[in-house]
């Protein structure tokens, strides 16, 4: 297979999309037969080639900076089609947040939705991360089910069960919660706030996020490394994720995988993803159900003691290299039709 990436983003974009086209392109690399070309829009594309490189950990692929006349097919991994070609293309649907959540000025609306509207048009196949984010694809895009596969995410390795080995003292002393992810509105944080301090006034329970914004009353860290997110799921009392809209969720799989007892809200994506290795809130836009459930997690050892044990069973049903090998199918489909 002659194949061509859109690797634009692939040493910068640090978020679950970035983590997903690294994972994926350096499996990819390895399959029989693979001529892979990423592209890029440095002007002088050869300068990326040993960052690249050592990120993905191949050496045999091209730099590119137009989709090679000869490719027999190009993948789109950033929920946009960002380089034209009249070569088959597939394009991967992460979810579809601007059109369930529209930014309110128009200018900004169009500005996130086109993208999404150029795959649609372009692409021969795609990819979701979920059932979920297909059938939102079907509501928002008007994709026909049928061209959509469904190839779920996977935990990196590196996280797993154990003792946690770079906390400071402070998170050493305190059993604490811990949320990660952005600040969108669709990742419900606020809530979680309120429902902490609601759930523990005298912060007998310390509360860490690590997000890209500071948060009032937590400890809030910022870039971390792999090991020590790791650290932090592994040292955490719980993990909790009241996202009210998710196209997979792959911190609670991380955090699942850490063995790691883990709270997410009952819709979207994670029940599809949890599946019996989380305890649910089943409105998660609840103060009161979400404080509940924080203080039932601190109090309940028998019930952190379940998700202990059944969270990494659930993890270990996603893997990269199956996904990297039903990602290859895709490609191979919509380079034959």
């Amino acid at each position: 297979m002659r194949l061509a990436v859109d690797a634009h983003l692939i040493l910068a974009d640090r978020r679950g999309i970035g983590v997903y086209a690294r994972a994926l392109v350096s499996r990819l690399a390895h399959f029989p037969g693979m001529e892979l070309t990423l592209l890029t829009r440095d002007l002088f594309p050869a300068r990326r080639r040993g960052p690249i490189a050592r990120e993905l950990g191949i050496d045999g692929f091209r730099l590119a900076r137009r989709v090679p006349r000869d490719a027999d097919v190009v993948w789109h991994p950033w929920t946009g089609t960002f380089f034209a070609s009249d070569v088959p293309a597939v394009s991967t649907i992460h979810d579809c947040t601007p059109f369930a959540y529209p930014a309110a000025s128009p200018r900004i609306r169009k500005r996130e939705q086109d993208p999404f509207f150029r795959s649609a048009a372009r692409s021969r196949r795609f990819i979701a991360d979920s059932e979920f984010t297909r059938e939102e694809s079907v509501r928002y895009l008007h994709i026909e089910r049928d061209r959509i596969d469904v190839v779920y995410l996977a935990a990196d390795p590196c996280f797993s069960p154990g003792a946690p080995q770079h906390l400071n003292a402070t998170l050493r002393e305190k059993p604490y919660v811990l949320f990660v992810g952005a600040p969108d509105e669709r990742k419900n944080l606020e809530t979680l706030v309120r429902a902490y301090h609601q759930a523990f006034p005298a912060k007998e329970v310390l509360f860490v996020c690590v997000t890209t914004a500071e948060v009032a009353g937590a400890i809030t860290l910022h870039g971390l490394s792999r090991d020590a997110l790791r650290d932090l799921y592994r040292g955490a009392l719980c993990y909790a994720m009241p996202s009210t809209y998710e196209g997979f969720g792959l911190p609670a799989l991380e955090a699942m995988q850490c063995g790691t007892p883990v709270i997410v809200s009952n819709a979207a994506s994670l029940p599809e993803v949890c599946g019996d290795g989380a305890r649910y809130v089943n409105d998660p836009l609840s103060v009161e159900e979400w404080a509940s459930a924080l203080r039932e997690i601190a109090r309940d050892q028998t019930l952190r003691e379940t998700l202990r044990e059944r969270g990494p069973q659930r993890a270990s049903l996603f893997s990269w290299d199956a996904a990297a090998a039903a990602t290859y199918q895709t490609l191979a489909r919509a380079a034959r039709e």
